[in-house]
């Protein structure tokens, strides 16, 4: 079984700019922006669904091969979690 996504950040505020996000952490001042596709991402971030089952996901709703975006999901994951606006699942 895939590794699980870590979850949201419950001090990271949302506000939406036309089909990018902007993420805001209250606990350390960050600011993130995020494109359409790492919006995707970050929706599915929710502590209990697999890094295999966020990419089959947003394969079938782009309509691509989950290979095709793979790597790009697994960095936009990784990315995320440096940013501290997902964090491990307790």
């Amino acid at each position: 079984m895939s590794e699980v996504v870590g979850r949201q950040s419950e001090t990271v505020r949302e506000m939406a700019l036309g089909d990018e996000l902007s993420l805001f952490d209250s606990a350390t001042g960050r600011a993130v922006a995020l494109n359409s596709t790492a919006r995707d991402v970050w929706a599915l971030a929710d502590g209990q669904t697999s890094v295999v089952e966020v990419i089959d996901t947003l394969a079938r709703a782009y309509g691509v091969p989950p290979e095709d975006i793979a790597d790009d999901v697994r960095r936009t994951l990784d990315l995320l979690a440096e940013a501290g606006v997902i964090v491990p699942t307790a």
